[in-house]
């Protein structure tokens, strides 16, 4: 194929995806992002949505979360995990499956950010039946603020939060912070980059340092789908990896 046809086909592909990106992502999103990158915002889903979520990570491993909202700010799901999913070998399953809960007390104003309170025991990466843990900890209990504001440049959602897991020993753990936002790129792409403290983790095997930062690219594909790349560990403080490592994820936000 004639190279220049080939781009202007990708072009043409691109604008005309935009014409309906309405994921959860960019200027025209019609959807909350419910994460940063892992870490949770003040975000959930409208009254009667629901989500399906899917998370790519290293040795073959694939998460799986189904979240639903019955009711105004509230909102509860179903997760779960495997490496070697795919590839060969045997499938090494994360056991007992993650549970979600949401609910946001305080929607935000002019003057003030949305505050929500949830549950969350998914990890991330690889679970270690030995360990008992995740690569990194689910965020357990947590308190989510989110605030947006918009500019010159697009729109800005500035998201923070405390929690506390269930994971980590009981000498070991403490109450985590976590930080980031997200900022809209055009109609139907969105840039978020999160610092994760990561206060709870001491152990060496899996933290050579303190604090874990990603971020990731999304684009809204069409309604209801984002697509999001992301580059994670960008500090390059967890053990099991020389350098940070990529995943893909995929979303579908539908209503029943």
């Amino acid at each position: 194929m004639n190279i220049r046809i080939y781009f202007l086909s990708l072009v043409l592909i691109f604008n005309f995806a935009s014409l309906f990106a309405q994921g959860s992502a960019g200027e025209k999103a019609i959807y909350e992002s419910r994460y940063i990158v892992d870490m949770p915002t003040a975000g959930t889903l409208n009254k009667g949505c629901y989500g399906l979520y899917t998370n790519t990570f290293p040795q073959g491993g694939i998460m799986l979360q189904f979240d639903a909202s019955p009711f105004n700010d509230f909102l509860i799901g179903l997760s779960y995990s495997g490496t070697n999913i795919i590839g060969s070998g045997e499938v090494n399953w994360q056991g007992i499956p993650g549970v979600h809960l949401r609910y946001r007390f305080l929607d935000e104003t002019l003057d003030l950010p949305a505050f929500l309170i949830g549950v969350n025991t998914q990890g991330r990466g690889d679970f270690n039946s030995k360990d008992k843990r995740f690569e990194t900890y689910s965020p357990g209990v947590f308190l989510s603020v989110s605030k947006n504001y918009s500019w010159a440049l697009g729109s800005v959602a500035f998201h923070g939060g405390v929690n506390y897991s269930f994971e980590p020993p009981k000498k070991e753990n403490f109450p985590n912070f976590y930080l980031g936002f997200e900022h809209s790129i055009g109609k139907s792409f969105a840039l978020n980059f999160e610092y994760n403290s990561t206060l709870n983790d001491d152990n060496k095997n899996y933290m050579n340092n303190k604090g874990l930062m990603n971020a990731s690219l999304r684009w809204s594909l069409a309604k209801g789908i984002t697509l999001e790349l992301q580059a994670r560990d960008l500090l390059e403080n967890m053990a099991k990896y020389k350098a940070f490592n990529r995943a893909v994820c995929l979303e579908y936000i539908s209503s029943f």
